[in-house]
């Protein structure tokens, strides 16, 4: 019998308010399935290089200490190990440019922070059945 690697959401966000809600949110709309957090693209890049978890979503804030949201699109995108992995961009910003920027270097979505937790429920919500994460456990 083949073992099937684990999967995993990996969110880079340095806001612990941010994580904290993202968990919840995730507890509550999609329990099966496994989240990590990261609290800056350099925490992430390290933590997908150490673990053995396979990212099956890889959500990023983009102003972040360290190595920015925008930084850590442009190094994943590059290795030929997250190029089919969904990146969705979450962050407090609606400005165009970045929105652009963020589709440019490779997101598969962007998504403005909600100002509640009914709004960051339904999307957990979306971002399970538009990524198929009932499968990412």
């Amino acid at each position: 019998m083949s073992q099937h690697p684990i999967k995993s959401v990996f969110v880079a966000d340095d806001d612990e308010d941010d994580r904290f809600l993202l968990r919840i949110a995730f507890d509550k709309c999609c329990p099966e399935t496994k989240v990590s957090f990261a609290v800056d693209g350099l925490d992430l890049l390290q933590s997908l290089d150490e673990s053995a978890l396979q990212p099956c979503l890889i959500i990023l804030d983009l102003n972040m200490p360290r190595l920015d949201g925008f930084e850590s699109l442009k190094i994943l995108r590059a290795s030929q190990a997250y190029q089919q992995v969904p990146i969705v961009v979450f962050s407090t910003s609606a400005e165009t440019g970045d929105l652009q920027k963020a589709k440019q270097l490779g997101a598969n979505d962007y998504i403005v922070k909600p100002l509640t937790i009914n709004r960051l429920d339904q999307m957990a919500g979306r971002l399970k059945k538009d990524w198929d994460l009932a499968d990412c456990q």
